[in-house]
């Protein structure tokens, strides 16, 4: 789903100012962590406290907004976090960091234009349950949701109230964040929004950064301030830092390890390195002695690694018994592009055309993958995938097809007629599937923030149909635009070409973007689909995301070519992201249109996909329509 400050936002309240492009004091240095238990460690009140600079309260009523603070410091190991707001309640919501209460944490590599596309954006709910998915969380890395994650066990997080005061404190391991370490970037930068929920449902915004893209996740590049850090103070406790200053190699580049190190009496420590390749067969065993200064010592030491083959290796630093370090190292091939897109062109007459297609797009998007590559990525996926690819190259190269025995889910692309692009979608055959039976397609459209890959994962159909993912250039634009359309069309056309398909039994569905992209797609073409399926979505999704003439399927003249159509809508009672009102509108108008509707509203459910009891009724009224 496409993440959204529910309601949408109405009115801006500047406390502050404009705001500075910098904080105006360094973040202190603490030797080291606090303890974390939503308080305020005695000792730390001398941190310095600062205030947000914005508040949105949104199309909520107006109310009372709560003074908010907030306090930093780091450590050698951690960036330590504490807000206090006060209020003697804490609200446990769905997604407490845009609904409330909770917190996105911003870090970023500061760039020219004061915009960054590199950065972590990490959130932190609020919850009764510790192991509630999104309690703390990776939600973006580099503008990709994709690359979301759970923390380490070293990134701790715990809320508590005290004295009519509401506490949220934070320790985020840097090695959960690489490359963000205070010691080895001048500056990073840094934007902190806190959600504070208020009663039953009103929710207030508090930020450092005025900036959309805190919940409007199609923004490429993130509003940031420039956060330094204090150096420490002259004597300070031991501390010992490393890490590998690339993770990812060309043939015949060196390892370089970069190190810091500090201590109250200086003198040396010893680095025991080691480097392992993929079969755990250590290859690289050395001891490294550093030099540690009363004053912060960085330098970078070269390791042997110029006749490295290509492959996954796995560096471990280690110091009087701890880790400093634990990362892959990747060591590229050369990879030769070019020469093996000219020879799948050369011979794409010996293999079915789709066959072609789809290993032209993997190359592709794998050189295109390459190519963004950061330093401090291993890239150790590009790798696998690259050593997957071989295998299907050399069975095309053999005259096989390397896709015949796949039932997926996989992905293959199509060349598209209008432009010429390859563009991919996500099949998925059923178990048995015989080319000589026609079968029922189902087309079903991702949510936004993601592509189509993950979407086949779960059964959709229920076994019995051929499930179709595309992709339709789409990621946050609800399928609205003449390419995605184009997209959806081709792509369909592309799987009647390579499969058996029964063209007479096509259902179109998809889940929240993707549930208004299935009555957008229908509505384009009726003819097409024998059924549509909704689930967790809203009808008139293009013109709230995105404003403008879109398609609202609660207004009549939208309605018509519903008539005598099986249409089956699912959603959750409680689903804080699109309200359910939205779907049982669109259940009635639909009925009144004569379409023949079923519903299924779930009273505990989020904005999530069915339970297996809801999935059962739609598998149910799938196999229906089709008969």
């Amino acid at each position: 789903m496409k993440l959204t400050a529910a309601p949408l936002l109405s009115a801006l309240f500047l406390l502050a100012g404009c705001g500075s492009p910098e904080l105006n004091e360094k973040i202190s240095f603490l030797p080291h962590p606090p303890v974390i238990d939503g308080q305020l460690d005695a000792g730390l009140e001398k941190l310095k406290k600062r205030d947000f600079n914005y508040i949105w309260q949104f199309d909520n009523p107006v109310t009372d907004t709560v003074p908010v603070t907030y306090r930093m410091a780091y450590t050698p190991t951690h960036l330590y976090l504490y807000i206090e707001a006060e209020a003697d309640s804490i609200s446990f919501r769905s997604r407490g960091f845009i609904n409330g209460d909770g917190f996105k944490l911003l870090l970023g590599i500061p760039q020219p234009d004061s915009l960054t596309d590199e950065y972590y954006d990490m959130v932190f709910s609020a919850s009764k349950e510790k192991g509630y998915w999104a309690r703390k969380r990776i939600w973006e890395y580099n503008h990709s949701q994709g690359h979301g994650r759970a923390f380490s066990e070293a990134t701790v997080f715990e809320e508590s109230t005290s004295d009519g005061k509401s506490g949220f404190e934070a320790l985020v391991a840097w090695k959960d964040i690489e490359p963000y370490h205070p010691w080895f970037l001048e500056a990073m930068g840094f934007n902190l929004y806190f959600a504070k929920g208020i009663g039953d449902t009103i929710t207030n915004g508090y930020a450092v950064v005025e900036d959309e893209g805190i919940w409007d996740e199609e923004l490429p590049r993130r509003k940031y301030q420039i956060l330094h850090f204090e150096a420490p103070a002259r004597g300070a406790a031991p501390a010992l830092v490393a890490r590998p200053r690339r993770k990812n190699l060309g043939p015949g580049a060196p390892l370089v390890l970069e190190t810091a190190a500090l201590g109250p009496e200086g003198g040396e420590a010893v680095l025991s390195v080691s480097l392992s390749d993929d079969s755990a067969t250590v290859i690289l065993k050395k001891d490294i002695r550093v030099s540690i200064g009363k004053e912060l010592l960085k330098r970078e030491v070269r390791l042997e690694g110029r006749d490295l083959l290509p492959g996954r290796y796995h560096l471990l630093v280690r110091s009087a018994g701890d880790t400093l370090s634990s990362n892959d190292i990747v060591v590229f091939p050369d990879f030769g592009f070019d020469a093996i897109r000219a020879a799948l062109q050369d011979n794409k007459d010996s293999l079915k055309t789709g066959t072609v297609n789809t290993l032209v797009f993997q190359l592709n998007q794998l050189q295109q993958r390459l190519g963004r590559l950061k330093p401090y990525e291993a890239g150790a996926d590009i790798l696998k995938d690259w050593k997957s690819l071989e295998v299907a190259l050399g069975l095309f190269s053999n005259g096989t097809d390397p896709y015949a025995r796949l039932s997926g889910p996989y992905r293959r692309a199509f060349r598209s007629a209008s432009d010429g692009t390859y563009q991919p979608y996500t099949i998925k055959l059923p178990e048995g599937y015989d080319p000589v039976k026609k079968y029922p397609l189902l087309v079903f459209l991702h949510g936004s923030g993601q592509d189509e890959q993950w979407v086949l994962n779960q059964p959709r159909s229920g076994g019995n149909f051929i499930e179709l993912a595309p992709l339709a250039r789409d990621i946050y634009y609800c399928y609205s635009s003449d390419s995605s359309q184009t997209d959806i069309l081709e792509a369909i056309d592309d799987v009647v070409a390579h499969f058996s398909v029964d063209t007479d039994k096509v259902v179109i569905g998809g889940f929240s973007m993707g549930g208004y992209g299935a009555l957008r797609t229908f509505y384009e073409h009726p003819e097409l689909y024998r059924g549509v399926a909704v689930f967790a979505s809203h009808p008139h999704l293009a013109g709230d995301w995105l404003g403008g003439e879109h398609p609202n399927f609660l207004e009549d003249k939208y309605l018509s070519a519903f008539s005598r159509i099986p249409v089956f809508i699912y959603h959750g009672r409680k689903d804080g992201s699109l309200p359910v009102e939205k779907a049982e509108a669109l259940s009635s108008k639909l009925k009144k249109a004569g379409a023949i509707v079923t519903t299924r509203i779930v009273e505990n459910k989020a904005h999530e996909y069915p339970d297996e009891e809801a999935n059962g009724v739609y598998f149910d009224w799938l196999g229906s329509i089709i008969q």
